[in-house]
């Protein structure tokens, strides 16, 4: 101790290291209310919910719905009989008038490996099969391997050729042959029982994050461009972009603490194993982020709908999107908190998905958003996306 008074920083040092590690050396990590399963949901006005006057309720009230997209993410990890998909089965209805987007993270935890390939198989084949209607797959940081050190493109391209081979109905796999995209596949023409069409711009961040990612065969131009391109076909439709990783977050990627013990944790791992590079408060992520805000203002598409954050969140509209949506929670073991922050609408921790409807009336298509919880037949929020520059009520 006499020697300790003589050299206060000897004793201090450390004091201050741990504090830091304890308090989470993570910035951007966020504070605030969690939102879990065993409360009520953050809903940030109830008086937006819209009435049923102009929304359809349940999932087989498609009398006015021209079309119908479900955005989910995040299902790689299925139970036997999942009722999360069989959940998406019963709401993707018409068949042939409906799409189920899989927004990444497809097949945890590294993607279709060759040494480990029938059980792969076996989980990218019962989504498969769970669902009747077109699906759309694309890929997470997952689905190219568990970690930086693991990504291999041939990983993904195998789930993608899996997949495009399937022979059961309509299905596709966007961005393809690992590259960034944008990928687009229209859903609905002008014209065709609605005035405007709808289109899914997929994109696929993991080229930019991985040294191993071969572009050669990919199309040339940068990203802004190949956007501009992409949009320039589209100016009659409504836009859906799709990516696994989002652009707003109330999650643990965004940096929401997960209690003090667990955090200390990952702090040490991560000190060992860095993954923070997918987290959003990463400036590598953030660089990439602006990239795609960048692309995105000159157009602001309808939806930005990403997986990525095991929850389902909803945002009002920014420069960059009518509406960010977050829907995660396609496998109910990989559920994690959230809490809302500055522009959230909706945030809840449980399983489920978020569903696109175009309601018609007199050929208008008006877009309806409803979020549905796994296990509840009715969803538990739904309000009309107003597509002028402020939501209603405001």
């Amino acid at each position: 101790m006499q020697v300790l008074r003589h050299v206060p920083g000897l004793w201090l040092a450390p004091l201050l290291a741990l504090a830091v590690l304890l308090s989470g050396c993570r910035s951007g990590r966020l504070l605030g209310e969690n939102y879990d399963a065993d409360g009520d949901p953050f809903i940030r006005r109830a008086a937006w919910v819209a009435s049923a006057e102009n929304t359809a309720a349940g999932s087989a009230d498609t009398s006015r719905v021209a079309y119908r997209v479900v955005l989910v993410g995040d299902t790689g990890e299925p139970v036997e009989e999942d009722p999360t998909l069989a959940a998406v089965e019963r709401w993707a209805v018409p068949r042939d008038r409906a799409a189920v987007v899989l927004l990444g993270d497809n097949l945890y935890p590294s993607g279709l490996e060759e040494g480990d390939r029938a059980r792969g198989e076996a989980i990218l084949r019962q989504q498969l099969e769970a669902i009747s209607a077109l699906r759309i797959f694309v890929p997470g940081n997952h689905d190219w391997g568990s970690s930086p050190g693991d990504w291999a493109v041939d990983r993904v391209v195998a789930q993608q050729e899996f997949v495009l081979a399937w022979s059961e109905g309509d299905v596709d796999f966007l961005p393809r042959d690992g590259c960034p995209g944008p990928a687009v596949r229209e859903l609905l023409r002008p014209g065709d029982g609605m005035e405007r069409g709808i289109a899914v711009v997929a994109i696929d961040w993991m080229p930019w994050f991985s040294t191993v990612a071969d572009s050669s065969g990919c199309p040339p131009g940068d990203f802004g461009k190949r956007i501009d391109n992409a949009f320039a076909a589209l100016t009659n439709h409504f836009v859906i972009v799709a990516s696994h990783y989002p652009l707003r977050s109330g999650g643990a990627h965004a940096g929401l603490g997960r209690g003090l013990l667990i955090d200390t944790l990952l702090n040490i791992y991560h000190l060992v194993r860095p993954r923070s590079i997918l987290r959003l408060y990463h400036p590598r992520y953030a660089e990439l982020a602006r990239q795609v805000k960048d692309a995105l203002e000159r157009h602001r598409p309808l939806v930005y709908a990403a997986g990525h954050d095991h929850n389902l969140q909803l945002f009002e509209p920014d420069e960059n999107a009518l509406m960010h949506i977050v829907s995660g929670a396609g496998s109910a073991g990989k559920v994690e908190r959230v809490t809302a922050v500055p522009g959230t609408i909706f945030a809840h921790a449980v399983s489920g998905f978020v569903v696109l409807d175009f309601v018609t009336r007199n050929g208008i298509g008006a877009p309806v958003v409803r979020v549905v919880r796994t296990g509840q037949e009715k969803p538990v929020f739904q309000m009309r996306i107003p597509l002028g520059d402020k939501l209603d009520g405001m």
